[in-house]
């Protein structure tokens, strides 16, 4: 057998490593933010939703983002006064400059509104507001919305639909977080609710050592068995085959399961994608390679399997207030796992992600079960967890995430309570879809603690008696 030189031996597996420890690739944004006579506006914030990065415009109206990971976002501008824009963008190839214009409109005046005018009607119609949006949660207890004065309602044969006047301020006093939401579309009926905006995070100052211990167990534990958190380990398991570990996500506590379509039907996008239920279908365990694999496009994967796929998070028992939530009071003991399923709109049967697990297309997929109840008091900036994903590039990306912050609270012509409030609503853009319908689970500490898994946002069931309502 012919022998390789030892100076090659030694190098080889330093070449493989430096091969797979590549630079992450990255891209740059830029463009100018200018009102509908093309005047720019200066001092306008432009950020990458769901993340703390961002900048300001510069007197001309220009703005530039350098070195943003490739992969899925939204890119947001806003300005007291005019309504928000967003753009979503699919950045793919390295290096490039990609430029991105926005020319918002002026908000109109309209009818003012102050808070103690506010009647009983909107009261009510604003505490369901608050609880489809915010969750049920432990959290959501510790979460206020401060300027609950500018969103107005429209409600109509049991659905009720939100707008906001200006960016919702809002403080998540259990994960530190105060936060700029800017509503793009909010409807909400009996068995189902759906919601989207883009949020600019910044972080509170906590008060001493224990609160800012306190704030990080908190985000620590509501990452955990989160929709991006199940994404996330789903892709590193295929996206790290090379290094063998293709057993993510069951080492990260999920446990994953296919319950193929049964029946046929008229359908629902909330329901089972044929139409009907789960009736008696065997419940089929899976591996993540199994509905996860790599596309032809470097750094992109695709989801993709026929029926509900049920995800079992083993690593947290549920909350006491999961079996109390609005739409199912249901009447059994608290299971020791979480319990989720993942659903295609009707008509699709995939979802593209990015290299770190971010939905190509925010509707793409639709939840319900336990990552449903966890609504946006849970969520967290993108960059959460980003590090110890295990996914390549992630711990770069990560501190690119954090390298162009937007300081300081952006500027909104929000007033503070008591005061007057004028403008008229934004245009719904983009939705996330949350509605929630009670599958046969079977015993879940049976087939290996099943599985369970938002979002953001989107939640579907129905309780025993009656449908009921619900994030990603």
């Amino acid at each position: 057998m012919r022998r390789l030189p030892l100076f090659f031996l030694l190098v080889l597996p330093l070449l493989f490593t430096a091969a797979y420890a590549q630079p992450l690739p990255t891209a740059t944004l830029e463009g100018r933010v200018v009102d509908r006579d093309r005047q720019p506006i200066p001092g306008a914030s432009v950020f990458l939703a769901q993340t703390q990065r961002g900048t300001i415009t510069d007197r001309d109206g220009r703005y530039q983002l350098t070195r943003v990971p490739l992969g899925a976002h939204r890119l947001v501008a806003s300005s007291a006064g005019f309504e928000t824009g967003t753009e979503d963008l699919v950045l793919r190839r390295e290096g490039e400059t990609k430029t991105v214009n926005f020319r918002l409109r002026g908000l109109e005046l309209g009818e003012v509104v102050v808070e103690a005018d506010r009647d009983e009607k909107w009261q009510r119609q604003y505490e369901r507001f608050e609880r489809r949006f915010l969750g049920e949660t432990a959290n959501a207890e510790q979460t206020e919305i401060l300027n609950p004065f500018v969103v107005d309602f429209e409600e109509r044969l049991g659905m009720l639909k939100a707008s906001a006047r200006e960016p919702l301020v809002i403080e998540n006093r259990a994960l530190g977080y105060r936060i700029r939401y800017s509503l793009t579309a909010f409807e909400a009926e009996p068995n189902r609710n759906f919601f989207t905006g883009e949020p600019l995070f910044e972080e509170m100052e906590p008060e001493d050592g224990i609160q800012r211990a306190q704030w990080e167990a908190n985000r620590r534990k509501a990452y955990l068995g989160s929709p991006r958190h199940l994404l996330r380990s789903l892709v590193a398991s295929v996206a790290t085959e090379q290094t063998g570990d293709t057993h993510r996500a069951d080492e990260e506590g999920f446990s994953l399961f296919i319950i193929p379509n049964q029946g046929m039907g008229g359908g629902s996008p909330f329901g089972n994608p044929m139409g009907g239920r789960r009736g008696g279908a065997e419940r089929m365990e899976i591996a993540p390679t199994d509905v996860v694999e790599a596309t032809r496009r470097e750094g992109e994967y695709k989801l993709s399997y026929v029926g509900i796929m049920e995800v079992v998070y083993r690593n947290e028992p549920e909350a006491p207030g999961f079996l109390e939530r609005e739409w199912a009071r249901e009447r059994r003991d608290l299971r020791a796992v979480q319990t989720s399923q993942f659903r295609f709109p009707i008509a699709q049967d995939r979802a593209l992600l990015d290299r770190f697990g971010r939905e190509l297309d925010p509707r793409s997929i639709t939840l319900s079960g336990y990552m449903a109840y966890e609504r946006f008091a849970e969520d967290l900036p993108r960059e959460y967890g980003l590090a110890e994903s295990g996914l390549p590039g992630a711990e770069e990306a990560a501190r690119l995430y954090a390298e162009q912050r937007l300081e300081g609270r952006p500027e909104t012509s929000a007033p503070s309570p008591g005061t007057p409030s004028p403008g008229a609503p934004p245009a719904p853009t983009a939705e996330i879809d949350a509605a929630e319908e009670e599958v046969d689970e079977g015993s879940p500490d049976e087939a290996g603690r099943e599985s369970a898994s938002k979002k953001d946002s989107a939640d579907t069931e129905k309780a025993e008696r009656g449908k009921g309502d619900t994030r990603p």
